[in-house]
């Protein structure tokens, strides 16, 4: 029985420069978004269902 092999990757989705290992603004702020967009939807997900009667 084989393992799959398990990248590292960074949460950020933007793309990298030459030196993976450099944390940009750009890189940031793409995670300060998807941390927020994520956040936004349970909320989102409870309104609408209280509003659809769940």
């Amino acid at each position: 029985m084989t393992r799959e092999v398990r990248h590292n990757y960074p949460p950020a989705f933007a793309a990298y420069s030459s030196d993976s290992r450099t944390v940009t603004t750009k890189h940031v702020v793409s995670d300060v978004l998807l941390l927020a967009f994520w956040c936004a939807m349970v909320p989102v997900s409870m309104w609408i269902g209280s509003a659809a009667g769940f």
